[in-house]
């Protein structure tokens, strides 16, 4: 047999390399260490205490016997191999990977488990997704009766909001389900985004400066967003949503840490919608047009005129904090502010101005433990119970996210593709705006 003829290295078929073979995951003769980037084994964290717990598995602050950082770990239990792995757990995983933004939460690594075989049979693998830790949460911060935040200090939190929502919408991300707990804060008062398991790409243009809160091309779920901060447009069952959504979240959030409790706290869905037209007065074809045409219009057809009042409980804020509240919490989507222009709003430019972050006071450690206990807040459908309770940077923590992971060649792992027009990867784009944000301090 005559043996093949190696191709020249410069032909335009040349023999390829032999790959070479796949590392474990586990170094056995170094317990701990890994070959994948990204993931390692559970054993080389030190639990210190329980954080929360829900159907999802537990979160829990421990230690990094590598580096002795303080971390959080939230688990992931996959109970059989024909459920699968979470959804919501998917979804967070997969964006937390490509995201990389001061005022969104960073994924150091995965943690992982080797699955062990329990009393009824099953097999059980644990993974958990490993976070710097957070001392608070904004909405355990506001439950804390020594905590009453001044009008720069609200300043201060609203502007990381906001520029975590614009880089989210700038790369085509709803998140879905803004509020008060998924608000992480350093002791050094940086505030971070968490929680994604209710996130997913939008197909519409990303917002720009004066377009409000944009026309919907597509239809998505409707069961998203916490009751008590979703926009009266899912209320009323419209499933052709946009951007707008998360942004009447964040109005919810400005008048929560104002008022220090949340303001729409509806006990049904019926409910929820009675209180925001109360507020913002009953829907016309001219403060929400084409609102007759949802499909759950019907129940609003049975509620008293109600006369607007959102300056009137606000007034507090002053005429500039009214003013942008106004424009967080308007009715119809399309002409509700984005996060662009909010950060441009009079209110972040008048007097007091907003305190920097390193100048923000300490607090106790303070987390909203276990979310369930609010059922009206119980998203629908429900996150993963206990969100991310406990995550977010660390006191020693630098503010530097992880290379992109790689996969066991050492190669990047490929992104997803660009959403339409083309946009760069979010990873690349936190400098468009957020660098220049200490002018405002």
């Amino acid at each position: 047999m005559m043996p093949t003829k190696r191709r020249a290295p410069d032909s335009p078929v040349a023999e390829r390399p032999t790959p070479s073979k796949r590392p474990s995951i586990q170094d056995p003769r170094n317990p701990g260490t890994h070959k994948f980037q990204g993931c390692s084994s559970r054993t080389v964290y030190k639990q210190i205490s329980k954080l929360g717990e829900g159907t999802f598995g537990l979160v829990y602050k421990a230690e990094d016997t590598r580096n002795n950082k303080i971390v959080a770990m939230k688990q992931f239990t996959v109970t059989n191999e024909k459920e699968g792995f979470p959804i919501t757990a998917l979804r967070e995983i997969k964006y937390l990977k490509q995201l990389r933004h001061k005022n969104v939460i960073p994924l150091l690594e995965m943690a992982v488990d080797k699955p062990t075989r329990g009393k009824d049979g099953q097999k059980r693998g644990v993974i958990m997704m490993v976070t710097p830790y957070m001392h608070y949460d904004l909405s355990g911060l506001l439950e804390n009766p020594q905590v009453n935040l001044s009008e720069a200090q609200i300043k201060c939190f609203m502007l990381q909001l906001l520029d975590g929502i614009k880089y989210l919408h700038n790369n085509n991300i709803l998140h879905r389900d803004i509020k008060a707990a998924n608000l992480l804060i350093s002791n050094k008062g940086i505030l971070q985004i968490a929680d994604f398991g209710l996130a997913r790409r939008f197909d519409e243009p990303a917002p720009t400066p004066g377009s409000g809160g944009g026309v919907a091309m597509r239809q998505y779920t409707g069961n998203v967003v916490t009751r008590w901060y979703r926009a009266p447009e899912l209320c009323l069952g419209e499933r052709n949503y946009t951007a707008a959504v998360d942004i009447w979240g964040v109005g919810c959030v400005f008048a929560e840490m104002k008022r220090g409790k949340p303001i729409l706290t509806g006990n049904s869905d019926t409910h929820q919608i009675e209180l925001i037209f109360q507020l913002c007065g009953s829907p016309t074809e001219r403060n929400m047009p084409g609102w007759e045409r949802l499909p759950d219009a019907r129940l609003v057809k049975t509620f008293p005129n109600h006369h607007r009042t959102l300056e009137a409980q606000f007034n507090i804020l002053g005429s500039s904090g009214v003013a942008l509240l106004s424009e967080l919490l308007k009715l119809d989507p399309r002409t509700r502010i984005n996060a662009m222009d909010a950060l441009e709003h009079e209110y972040f430019k008048c007097d007091p101005r907003p305190s920097r972050p390193s100048d923000l006071p300490e607090f106790e450690d303070s987390h909203e433990l276990d979310r369930r206990k609010k059922g009206g807040q119980r998203p629908l459908p429900p996150a993963p119970a206990g969100g991310t309770v406990g995550v977010g940077p660390s006191a020693d923590w630098s503010g530097e996210v992880p290379a992109p992971y790689m996969n066991g060649n050492g190669r990047h792992v490929r992104p997803p593709p660009p959403p339409p027009g083309g946009r760069r990867p979010a990873w690349q784009k936190e400098g468009e705006r957020g660098e220049t944000r200490d002018e405002r301090w």
